[in-house]
């Protein structure tokens, strides 16, 4: 167990707070006012979260693929396309495994497994992480920061929503 200060801005408390329990296991949080104006401090008993240190392998093994892909096939336009279309192939493979799990396709029946789709669903991302490379200097960061953003948006849009409406 360990104790964490953070003495930041008022517009950034909501954002640290929420990205904390991604890190640690939380156990006491406090905000409060900190002497400089329009600052906060929060203060936390935490302890770290268990696995906490997977969360960046899957940026570890894109980089290694970037690279890898770097090396056999080049840099330029055409590769950036492609890299695109391979996340859209994967889009594909998704469906094609969800309507397996539906049984839609009536020659093939129930084909595939909600497994099936999750794995897919990787595939979908992993692809994604592997061109937002060509587009982003800092993509994990551009990734966290935009995650970050949507989550105040729909924490605002259900603050705004009565509930049962």
């Amino acid at each position: 167990m360990f104790e964490i200060y953070v003495i930041c801005d008022n517009t950034e408390t909501e954002q640290i707070v929420n990205t904390l329990p991604a890190a640690f296991s939380i156990r006491n949080l406090r905000k409060s006012p900190a002497a400089e104006p329009g600052r906060t401090r929060v203060h936390l008993t935490a302890d770290h979260q268990p696995g906490s240190a997977d969360l960046a392998e899957p940026w570890a093994h894109i980089r290694a693929v970037k690279a890898w892909l770097d090396d056999r096939n080049g840099r330029g336009p055409e590769e950036t396309a492609l890299r695109l279309l391979k996340v859209t192939e994967e889009a594909g493979e998704a469906a094609q495994a969800y309507i397996g799990v539906r049984g839609q396709n009536p020659r093939k029946g129930t084909s595939h497994s909600a497994g099936d789709v999750a794995a897919e669903l990787c595939d979908v991302i992993l692809s994604a992480m592997v061109a937002l490379h060509d587009f982003s200097d800092h993509p994990a960061r551009l990734l966290a920061d935009t995650a970050a953003h949507r989550h105040q948006r729909l924490t605002a849009l259900t603050a705004a929503t009565p509930t049962g409406a």
